[in-house]
């Protein structure tokens, strides 16, 4: 079908040719068939021979026209054609996805367009084959430009589709947060971002993330950021050096140059703004336009809330940090011998939690069951808990209950699922290695490791701090007062292997001097510890 239109386009061509090159010749046949039948008959010979070399000259210059003309005609044609064709197959090409929009300018090399490029350009004027051409040229490169703005926008869409799925799927706010202002600075084209969260307590800011630098503090109304969380009112500069509040401190200490700034206000739920989203430096351009300005309020609504519920995990977390540290201090403060006792096993336990490598939820679970390994103590008479001297049998039995009490009263507490172990790490501290401990005898691995910290933490307190009963250890009996520092090793690395775990005492050991400076001075009086190290 396709082979016969393109020969029936071919004979049209041709007989639109023939047709034209016809009608051109046709006044010249009429003045040769006139001067035939109607000059020659009334002339003489004289005549005619007079009248057949002006007739022979006008016949000649009558055709050289025509001929021209059929001839320019031909060569507009064929141009034509050469156009159409090139057009037809590069829109082919780009249909068919061989090739993009972008570089599809079509420049013919001819001679022919060459001459009435010169000529058009004098006259600042364009023939039709220019025109076709520039029109083209024009069509395809607004097309180039709108799949560009179209691409650039499905890039921006995917980039806010990944950021609203990163804010469902990630619970951990301080890999959250760098994750998000690194796609914010893709979407907006930016050098670097910086996220600010607003103390309206202290009346500062300070940046929960900043590329490329660390963190900075500044006072409300300070600075470009500072002025934003101030008056909630969004700040779009080309310079900021031009500013006359704008600090340079930052840019000549970390030898960079800030330029072109966009600043705007986070605001929660509740009325009060809660922090300040900053992206610096637009790259490809001298200053963020009217484009980036919404694109920016989109992006802070969704930084917005990831803040908000960060703020809000960190109010939580903080209320029951602190309940669960009144609660442990209520315990150590029924003695005034064990005050703070829990706080410090707490921080023993976690210098060998880093010592020896543990997760980020192991030391948080061991942490809460260090505050809370006493807890249970509640549940004992205080004429025993309070009593002065040793425990008679009977009274030693009813103290070591206080493990038991310790998980009964923990399994009552809901707690998130990564701290579910609390309560039974924190009722085996009391547990040995040879399986001679209690509350049930558990020995080797069925001992969980975060209780064998805890215990080695819990005697090396209790051998430095000062009791009102004598210690017991090796089956002698020791003062009252605080165990020098070198008997206390000597105690946990003779235990070591039948009540503590080998690994755990020397964990402890690499990290004693940590131990020992961390309460020099408050628990420890300095000549304790220095005379040890």
């Amino acid at each position: 079908m396709s082979f016969f239109r393109s020969l029936t386009e071919e004979k049209s061509k041709k007989i639109f040719l023939i047709s034209f090159f016809i009608s051109t010749l046709f006044p010249v046949l009429i003045v040769i068939f006139a001067g035939y039948y109607y000059l020659l008959p009334v002339l003489n010979a004289d005549e005619i021979d007079k009248l057949r070399d002006v007739f022979t000259y006008a016949v000649m210059v009558l055709l050289f026209f025509p001929l021209l003309t059929f001839f320019l005609m031909f060569r507009w044609f064929t141009f034509l054609e050469r156009v159409t064709a090139e057009i037809n197959m590069r829109t082919m090409e780009v249909s068919a996805g061989k090739k993009e929009f972008a570089g599809q300018n079509l420049q013919v090399d001819d001679s022919y367009l060459s001459d009435t490029q010169s000529k058009s350009s004098q006259g600042n004027e364009e023939n039709e084959i220019q025109s076709i051409i520039r029109s083209f040229n024009e069509i395809f490169q607004t097309a180039a430009d709108q799949i560009q703005e179209r691409d650039r926008i499905k890039e921006i869409l995917a980039g806010l589709i990944a950021m609203a799925s990163d804010l469902t799927s990630e619970l951990d706010f301080d890999r959250l947060f760098p994750l998000i202002i690194g796609k914010v600075t893709n979407a907006m084209a930016a050098e670097r971002t910086s996220l600010y969260v607003i103390d309206w307590e202290k009346r500062e800011i300070w940046t929960r993330v900043a590329e490329g630098i660390g963190q900075i503090r500044l006072p409300l109304g300070e600075g470009i950021s500072g002025r934003v969380a101030e008056s909630g009112e969004m700040i779009n500069v080309a310079d900021a050096w031009e500013l006359p509040y704008f600090n340079r401190t930052y840019d000549e200490a970390n030898q960079f140059r800030t330029r072109s700034v966009l600043c705007i206000p986070i605001r929660g739920r509740r009325v009060r703004h809660i922090g300040v989203l900053q992206v610096i430096n637009k790259k490809g351009k001298n200053r963020f336009d009217q484009e980036d300005e919404i694109l920016i309020k989109g992006l802070v609504s969704q930084v917005g809330i990831a803040l908000e519920n960060s703020l809000l995990v960190d109010e939580l977390k903080l209320s029951f940090e602190r309940s669960i540290s009144s609660l442990s201090a209520t315990v150590d403060a029924k003695h005034p011998f064990t005050a703070g006792h829990s706080e410090r096993v707490t921080e023993y336990s976690l210098l060998m939690a880093r010592e020896m490598g543990l997760s980020q939820d192991q030391s948080e679970v061991l942490r809460y069951a260090s505050l809370l390994h006493d807890i249970g103590k509640i549940g004992i008479r205080d004429e025993i808990l309070t009593k002065n001297g040793n425990f008679t049998p009977d009274e030693f039995k009813e103290m070591q209950l206080h493990p038991v009490k310790t998980k009964v009263i923990l399994e009552k507490f809901h707690f998130p699922e990564h701290l579910r172990r609390v309560p039974e790490i924190a009722s085996c501290h009391h547990e040995r290695i040879n399986g001679k401990g209690y509350p049930a005898g558990l020995q080797g691995d069925e001992i969980p490791l975060e209780s064998k910290i805890m215990a080695v933490a819990d005697v090396f307190d209790a051998l430095t701090s000062k009791r009102d009963y004598p210690k017991y250890a090796f089956g002698e009996i020791l003062k009252d007062d605080r165990v020098p520092v070198n008997k206390v090793l000597d105690i946990l690395r003779g235990d070591s292997g039948s009540h503590f775990d080998p690994v755990v005492v020397d964990a402890f050991q690499r990290c004693l001097k940590k131990a020992l400076l961390r309460y020099r001075g408050e628990h420890f009086p300095p000549e304790y510890v220095d005379e040890f190290l």
